[in-house]
Protein backbone atom coordinates (compact mmCIF):
# COMPACT_ATOMS: atom_id res chain seq x y z
CA UNK A 1 0.00 0.00 0.00
CA UNK A 2 3.06 2.28 1.02
CA UNK A 3 4.77 1.50 -2.61
CA UNK A 4 1.46 2.02 -4.54
CA UNK A 5 1.15 5.50 -2.57
CA UNK A 6 4.47 6.83 -3.72
CA UNK A 7 4.09 5.58 -7.05
CA UNK A 8 0.80 6.97 -7.64
CA UNK A 9 2.87 10.36 -6.04
CA UNK A 10 5.28 10.35 -8.19
CA UNK A 11 3.24 9.86 -11.26
CA UNK A 12 1.55 13.00 -9.96
CA UNK A 13 4.94 14.86 -9.79
CA UNK A 14 5.82 13.94 -12.93
CA UNK A 15 2.92 14.89 -14.98
CA UNK A 16 2.87 18.23 -12.91
CA UNK A 17 6.63 18.59 -14.06
CA UNK A 18 5.63 18.18 -17.79
CA UNK A 19 2.47 20.60 -17.78
CA UNK A 20 5.00 23.28 -16.37
CA UNK A 21 7.19 22.14 -18.54
CA UNK A 22 4.64 22.29 -21.31
CA UNK A 23 3.74 25.79 -20.04
CA UNK A 24 6.78 27.46 -19.95
CA UNK A 25 7.38 26.01 -23.33
CA UNK A 26 4.47 27.45 -24.49
CA UNK A 27 5.00 30.98 -23.08
CA UNK A 28 9.10 31.32 -24.17
CA UNK A 29 7.38 30.35 -28.07
CA UNK A 30 4.52 33.20 -27.56
CA UNK A 31 6.92 35.61 -26.04
CA UNK A 32 9.65 34.52 -29.13
CA UNK A 33 6.51 34.98 -31.55
CA UNK A 34 5.67 38.42 -30.14
CA UNK A 35 9.40 39.50 -30.09
CA UNK A 36 9.81 38.51 -33.92
CA UNK A 37 6.24 40.08 -34.84
CA UNK A 38 7.70 43.41 -33.13
CA UNK A 39 11.07 43.11 -34.45
CA UNK A 40 9.62 42.17 -38.19
CA UNK A 41 7.07 45.39 -37.64
CA UNK A 42 10.71 47.26 -36.92
CA UNK A 43 12.45 46.25 -39.70
CA UNK A 44 9.69 47.05 -41.73
CA UNK A 45 9.70 50.13 -40.77
CA UNK A 46 13.52 51.15 -40.65
CA UNK A 47 13.49 49.74 -44.16
CA UNK A 48 10.72 51.64 -45.06
CA UNK A 49 12.08 54.62 -43.63
CA UNK A 50 15.63 54.57 -45.01
CA UNK A 51 13.50 54.26 -48.49
CA UNK A 52 11.42 57.23 -48.04
CA UNK A 53 14.91 59.28 -47.16
CA UNK A 54 16.76 57.28 -50.43
CA UNK A 55 13.97 58.35 -52.53
CA UNK A 56 13.53 61.42 -51.33
CA UNK A 57 17.00 62.43 -51.63
CA UNK A 58 16.93 61.53 -55.01
CA UNK A 59 13.61 64.05 -55.42
CA UNK A 60 15.90 66.92 -53.73
CA UNK A 61 18.77 66.42 -55.92
CA UNK A 62 16.40 66.14 -58.93
CA UNK A 63 14.74 69.01 -58.25
CA UNK A 64 18.31 70.97 -57.82
CA UNK A 65 19.57 69.37 -60.55
CA UNK A 66 16.62 70.72 -62.97
CA UNK A 67 15.26 68.68 -66.36
CA UNK A 68 19.10 69.48 -68.06
CA UNK A 69 17.56 71.32 -70.77
CA UNK A 70 19.42 74.63 -71.43
CA UNK A 71 18.09 78.15 -71.52
CA UNK A 72 19.89 79.62 -74.43
CA UNK A 73 22.03 78.57 -77.28
CA UNK A 74 25.99 79.93 -76.03
CA UNK A 75 26.67 83.04 -77.54
CA UNK A 76 30.24 84.26 -76.57
CA UNK A 77 30.82 87.94 -76.58
CA UNK A 78 33.04 89.36 -80.01
CA UNK A 79 35.45 91.88 -78.27
CA UNK A 80 39.15 91.11 -78.98
CA UNK A 81 41.10 93.13 -75.78
CA UNK A 82 44.44 90.98 -75.70
CA UNK A 83 47.39 91.33 -77.75
CA UNK A 84 49.86 88.93 -79.53
CA UNK A 85 53.25 88.57 -77.87
CA UNK A 86 55.21 88.04 -80.79
CA UNK A 87 58.01 90.53 -82.45
CA UNK A 88 55.95 91.59 -85.03
CA UNK A 89 58.51 91.37 -88.04
CA UNK A 90 58.04 93.89 -90.92
CA UNK A 91 57.70 92.83 -94.40
CA UNK A 92 60.94 93.35 -96.01
CA UNK A 93 61.26 93.60 -99.85
CA UNK A 94 63.88 92.04 -101.96
CA UNK A 95 66.15 95.17 -101.54
CA UNK A 96 66.59 94.44 -97.89
CA UNK A 97 63.84 97.72 -97.02
CA UNK A 98 62.18 97.09 -93.85
CA UNK A 99 58.43 97.77 -93.83
CA UNK A 100 57.98 97.36 -97.11
CA UNK A 101 54.65 95.48 -98.48
CA UNK A 102 56.04 92.05 -101.02
CA UNK A 103 53.31 92.92 -103.71
CA UNK A 104 53.86 89.41 -104.93
CA UNK A 105 51.35 88.46 -102.22
CA UNK A 106 48.06 89.00 -102.63
CA UNK A 107 46.83 91.17 -99.22
CA UNK A 108 44.48 88.64 -96.97
CA UNK A 109 43.62 91.10 -94.48
CA UNK A 110 42.26 90.71 -91.40
CA UNK A 111 39.69 87.85 -90.70
CA UNK A 112 37.00 87.29 -88.26
CA UNK A 113 36.50 83.43 -87.08
CA UNK A 114 33.24 82.31 -85.09
CA UNK A 115 33.33 78.71 -83.34
CA UNK A 116 30.50 76.66 -84.55
CA UNK A 117 28.88 75.18 -81.94
CA UNK A 118 25.45 73.30 -81.12
CA UNK A 119 24.56 69.66 -82.26
CA UNK A 120 24.97 70.79 -85.67
CA UNK A 121 28.85 72.23 -84.92
CA UNK A 122 31.95 70.04 -84.73
CA UNK A 123 33.08 71.90 -81.71
CA UNK A 124 32.59 70.25 -78.71
CA UNK A 125 34.25 71.05 -74.82
CA UNK A 126 35.59 68.32 -72.61
CA UNK A 127 36.33 67.34 -69.17
CA UNK A 128 38.60 64.23 -68.12
CA UNK A 129 39.31 62.84 -65.16
CA UNK A 130 40.21 59.69 -63.19
CA UNK A 131 38.27 58.25 -60.29
CA UNK A 132 38.83 54.48 -58.93
CA UNK A 133 35.16 52.87 -59.01
CA UNK A 134 34.99 49.19 -57.00
CA UNK A 135 38.55 49.58 -56.87
CA UNK A 136 38.80 49.49 -60.85
CA UNK A 137 40.67 53.11 -62.33
CA UNK A 138 38.07 54.38 -64.79
CA UNK A 139 38.29 58.16 -66.63
CA UNK A 140 35.06 59.94 -66.54
CA UNK A 141 34.87 61.94 -69.82
CA UNK A 142 31.94 65.01 -69.86
CA UNK A 143 31.05 66.28 -73.44
CA UNK A 144 29.22 69.47 -74.23
CA UNK A 145 28.39 70.92 -77.90
CA UNK A 146 27.46 73.80 -76.22
CA UNK A 147 30.67 75.84 -77.14
CA UNK A 148 31.63 79.15 -78.97
CA UNK A 149 34.25 81.52 -79.11
CA UNK A 150 35.69 83.64 -81.66
CA UNK A 151 39.53 84.61 -83.35
CA UNK A 152 40.79 88.10 -85.42
CA UNK A 153 43.23 87.19 -87.14
CA UNK A 154 45.30 89.58 -89.20
CA UNK A 155 47.46 87.41 -92.28
CA UNK A 156 49.22 90.72 -93.35
CA UNK A 157 50.28 92.01 -89.79
CA UNK A 158 50.50 88.22 -88.58
CA UNK A 159 48.39 88.82 -85.04
CA UNK A 160 46.43 86.79 -83.33
CA UNK A 161 43.86 87.81 -81.07
CA UNK A 162 41.05 85.21 -79.22
CA UNK A 163 37.85 86.23 -77.78
CA UNK A 164 35.39 85.51 -75.17
CA UNK A 165 34.85 81.75 -75.08
CA UNK A 166 31.08 80.46 -73.29
CA UNK A 167 30.33 76.84 -72.45
CA UNK A 168 26.75 75.75 -71.20
CA UNK A 169 27.78 73.47 -68.34
CA UNK A 170 24.16 72.26 -67.84
CA UNK A 171 24.89 70.47 -71.24
CA UNK A 172 27.46 68.03 -70.60
CA UNK A 173 27.08 64.55 -70.70
CA UNK A 174 29.31 62.19 -69.01
CA UNK A 175 30.38 58.64 -69.99
CA UNK A 176 33.31 56.18 -68.09
CA UNK A 177 35.72 54.57 -70.35
CA UNK A 178 39.11 52.09 -69.63
CA UNK A 179 41.71 54.56 -68.81
CA UNK A 180 43.59 54.14 -71.84
CA UNK A 181 40.15 55.91 -73.50
CA UNK A 182 39.89 52.45 -75.78
CA UNK A 183 36.55 51.31 -74.61
CA UNK A 184 33.06 52.72 -73.09
CA UNK A 185 31.87 51.05 -70.01
CA UNK A 186 28.34 53.13 -69.42
CA UNK A 187 27.11 56.37 -69.73
CA UNK A 188 25.78 57.58 -66.35
CA UNK A 189 23.12 59.76 -65.99
CA UNK A 190 22.91 59.58 -62.09
CA UNK A 191 26.47 61.34 -62.19
CA UNK A 192 25.02 63.82 -64.80
CA UNK A 193 21.95 64.64 -62.00
CA UNK A 194 25.12 64.41 -59.19
CA UNK A 195 26.93 67.40 -61.41
CA UNK A 196 24.61 69.42 -62.08
CA UNK A 197 22.69 69.49 -58.43
CA UNK A 198 26.09 69.32 -56.37
CA UNK A 199 29.68 69.44 -58.25
CA UNK A 200 29.47 72.68 -60.68
CA UNK A 201 25.45 73.36 -59.80
CA UNK A 202 24.76 74.13 -63.36
CA UNK A 203 21.11 73.22 -62.83
CA UNK A 204 20.67 76.53 -60.94
CA UNK A 205 20.35 79.51 -63.99
CA UNK A 206 23.23 81.83 -62.31
CA UNK A 207 25.86 78.80 -62.80
CA UNK A 208 24.22 77.40 -66.35
CA UNK A 209 27.55 79.01 -68.36
CA UNK A 210 31.36 79.11 -67.91
CA UNK A 211 33.38 81.74 -69.57
CA UNK A 212 36.85 81.72 -70.96
CA UNK A 213 38.67 85.80 -71.46
CA UNK A 214 41.83 85.57 -72.68
CA UNK A 215 43.94 88.44 -71.51
CA UNK A 216 47.29 87.26 -73.82
CA UNK A 217 48.41 85.34 -76.75
CA UNK A 218 52.04 84.36 -76.54
CA UNK A 219 53.55 82.03 -78.99
CA UNK A 220 52.83 83.21 -82.50
CA UNK A 221 55.30 83.19 -84.80
CA UNK A 222 56.73 86.22 -86.66
CA UNK A 223 54.95 85.35 -89.97
CA UNK A 224 52.26 82.72 -90.95
CA UNK A 225 50.18 81.89 -93.92
CA UNK A 226 47.03 79.97 -95.04
CA UNK A 227 48.14 76.50 -94.56
CA UNK A 228 50.24 76.86 -91.20
CA UNK A 229 49.31 75.42 -87.93
CA UNK A 230 50.19 77.70 -85.38
CA UNK A 231 51.17 76.00 -81.37
CA UNK A 232 50.51 78.92 -79.05
CA UNK A 233 49.51 79.70 -75.50
CA UNK A 234 46.19 81.36 -74.48
CA UNK A 235 46.59 82.73 -70.86
CA UNK A 236 43.22 84.08 -69.54
CA UNK A 237 40.58 83.90 -66.82
CA UNK A 238 38.30 80.81 -66.79
CA UNK A 239 34.85 81.55 -64.71
CA UNK A 240 33.49 77.69 -62.97
CA UNK A 241 30.27 78.30 -60.71
CA UNK A 242 30.98 81.85 -60.21
CA UNK A 243 34.52 81.34 -59.35
CA UNK A 244 37.04 83.18 -61.60
CA UNK A 245 40.34 81.48 -61.74
CA UNK A 246 43.97 82.32 -64.37
CA UNK A 247 44.96 79.58 -66.54
CA UNK A 248 46.38 78.61 -69.82
CA UNK A 249 45.87 76.66 -72.11
CA UNK A 250 48.08 75.34 -75.01
CA UNK A 251 46.16 75.75 -78.23
CA UNK A 252 47.47 73.65 -81.85
CA UNK A 253 45.32 76.11 -84.37
CA UNK A 254 45.50 75.32 -87.81
CA UNK A 255 44.88 78.13 -91.06
CA UNK A 256 42.85 75.70 -93.06
CA UNK A 257 42.00 78.42 -95.26
CA UNK A 258 40.34 82.06 -95.29
CA UNK A 259 36.81 80.61 -94.51
CA UNK A 260 37.81 78.03 -92.04
CA UNK A 261 40.18 77.52 -89.04
CA UNK A 262 40.22 74.70 -86.34
CA UNK A 263 42.21 73.82 -83.79
CA UNK A 264 42.15 71.86 -80.19
CA UNK A 265 42.79 73.64 -76.69
CA UNK A 266 43.84 71.66 -73.27
CA UNK A 267 44.93 72.55 -69.92
CA UNK A 268 44.53 71.25 -66.79
CA UNK A 269 42.88 72.73 -63.09
CA UNK A 270 42.75 71.90 -59.77
CA UNK A 271 39.04 71.62 -58.44
CA UNK A 272 39.91 73.25 -55.57
CA UNK A 273 41.03 76.62 -57.29
CA UNK A 274 37.05 76.59 -58.16
CA UNK A 275 35.98 76.08 -54.58
CA UNK A 276 35.07 72.29 -55.81
CA UNK A 277 34.49 69.48 -53.98
CA UNK A 278 33.55 65.46 -55.20
CA UNK A 279 30.89 64.15 -53.24
CA UNK A 280 30.38 60.92 -52.12
CA UNK A 281 33.89 59.32 -52.51
CA UNK A 282 36.00 57.31 -49.86
CA UNK A 283 34.23 55.60 -46.91
CA UNK A 284 31.32 53.87 -47.44
CA UNK A 285 30.96 55.15 -50.96
CA UNK A 286 31.32 52.82 -54.31
CA UNK A 287 33.29 55.63 -55.63
CA UNK A 288 37.11 54.82 -53.86
CA UNK A 289 38.84 58.10 -55.40
CA UNK A 290 39.08 60.90 -57.67
CA UNK A 291 41.81 63.12 -59.28
CA UNK A 292 42.53 66.35 -57.57
CA UNK A 293 43.07 67.66 -60.95
CA UNK A 294 40.88 67.70 -64.42
CA UNK A 295 41.75 68.22 -67.98
CA UNK A 296 39.89 70.62 -69.74
CA UNK A 297 39.92 69.78 -73.29
CA UNK A 298 38.22 72.74 -76.22
CA UNK A 299 37.77 70.85 -79.71
CA UNK A 300 36.97 73.54 -82.13
CA UNK A 301 36.13 74.43 -85.94
CA UNK A 302 35.44 78.05 -86.29
CA UNK A 303 34.37 80.36 -89.88
CA UNK A 304 34.64 83.14 -91.54
CA UNK A 305 32.36 85.73 -89.82
CA UNK A 306 33.84 89.07 -90.72
CA UNK A 307 36.67 90.17 -93.23
CA UNK A 308 38.41 93.40 -93.06
CA UNK A 309 41.54 95.57 -94.34
CA UNK A 310 41.61 94.34 -98.30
Amino acid sequence: MHARSIHTTGSFHARHCRKITELAIRHVCEYIKRTMKKLLYAGIIVIAVIAVVAVGYRVYLGILAGDGQITREVQAERTFGNDTDTGDAADVDTNGNSDAVDEQEPAIGTIQYGVTSGESGDSRAQFLIREVIFGRENLVEGTTRQLDGSFLIDYDDHSVRVGQFEINVRDIRTRSLDVDMSQERWSDGERDVVIRAQILQSGRDEFEFSTFNPTGVSGVPESFEIGDTLNIVLTGDLTIRGVTSSVDFDMELVLESEDMISGTASTTVLWEDFNITIPYVGGNSDINSVDDSVELRLEFTAIQEERSGI
